[in-house]
């Protein structure tokens, strides 16, 4: 699951080229209803303009999806906001763009270290 407002269509796209069921939402409180439907095994927060609401948004998805590894996926990196996020417990983050082999890799890693 993709989560962010205005998502990197790219990176969706990269996502599903990969053999990834990519599904995406705006924003946390439209995700709900997807969560539960969907059961998403790994959540992508989509930062494009890190801000401190986007730390809110994390620990959203943190209680709407509880045990289900979170990644940070900014073009933004070492700002301060992703550093933030990684002390709320993201498991991870991305630096955008990214390419498609390296999606798969490091997502594979992430969803086999949560089963």
């Amino acid at each position: 699951m993709l989560i962010g407002e205005n998502p990197d269509i790219n990176f969706f796209t990269a996502l599903q080229q990969e053999g990834y069921e990519a599904i995406a939402s705006e924003s946390p409180e439209k995700a709900w209803p997807l969560v539960y439907a969907f059961r998403p095994h790994l959540i992508i927060v989509n930062l494009r303009h890190p801000s401190r609401s986007d730390i809110a948004t994390l620990q959203e998805c943190k209680a709407m999806a509880p045990g289900v590894p979170i990644v940070v996926a900014t073009s933004v990196p070492g700002h301060e906001t992703v550093m933030r996020a990684l002390e709320e417990r993201a498991t991870s983050f991305l630096s955008l763009p990214v390419e498609g082999g390296k999606i798969k890799k490091v997502l594979d890693d992430l969803v086999a270290g949560h089963r």
